[in-house]
C-alpha cells in the first residue's frame, strides 16, 4: 500500500491584520474609560506629583468650596459616604480612595476627612490636585 503525500493545509493569513485591527477598533469604541467626577471643584496647585492609574478600581470623595460631599458623583452627607465607603472596602480591600478636595477648604477640615477614612479602613489614600508640569495633567499627592 503507497501512500499518497497530502499537501500541508493552507491557512490564509493576508487578512489577519485587518482583523486585528477590527477588533482593536471595536474595544477602543465600546470601552469605558473611567473619568474624573465633573464636578465644581477647584483643585489645588501642585508642582510635581504621580499621574493617576486609571486601571485601578477607584472610590471618589469629593467636597467643593461650599462644604457639600460627593461620594462617586452623588451628594451626600459625611458620615453616610465614609460609611458606603467601609462598606466597600469590606467586600474588596485593595481599593484606593482619592479625595478631591477644594482648594478653598482648610487644611484641618481635610485632614480629619483623611482620618474618617483611615478609620473607616481605607489603606490608599490620596489626594488629587492639579499639576502645572506637563501641560496642566491631573496627578496626585499622596498623604
Amino acid at each position: 500500500m503507497i501512500r499518497k503525500k497530502r499537501p500541508a493545509p493552507n491557512i490564509p493569513v493576508s487578512s489577519m491584520a485587518d482583523i486585528a485591527f477590527l477588533l482593536l477598533v471595536f474595544f477602543m469604541v465600546t470601552s469605558v474609560l473611567d473619568s474624573d467626577p465633573d464636578l465644581p471643584i477647584a483643585l489645588p496647585d501642585v508642582p510635581g506629583g504621580e499621574q493617576l492609574n486609571k486601571k485601578v478600581a477607584n472610590l471618589y470623595l469629593a467636597a467643593d468650596k461650599d462644604k457639600s460631599v460627593y461620594y462617586n458623583s452623588n451628594k451626600m452627607p459625611l458620615p453616610e459616604a465614609i460609611n458606603q465607603i467601609r462598606a466597600k472596602l469590606t467586600t474588596t480591600a485593595d481599593l484606593k480612595v482619592l479625595v478631591h478636595a477644594d482648594k478653598d477648604l482648610t487644611y484641618n477640615q481635610v485632614d480629619n476627612v483623611f482620618d474618617m477614612l483611615k478609620e473607616a479602613g481605607a489603606l490608599k489614600i490620596s489626594l488629587v490636585t492639579q499639576t502645572t508640569q506637563g501641560g496642566g495633567i491631573k496627578g496626585e499627592a499622596a498623604k
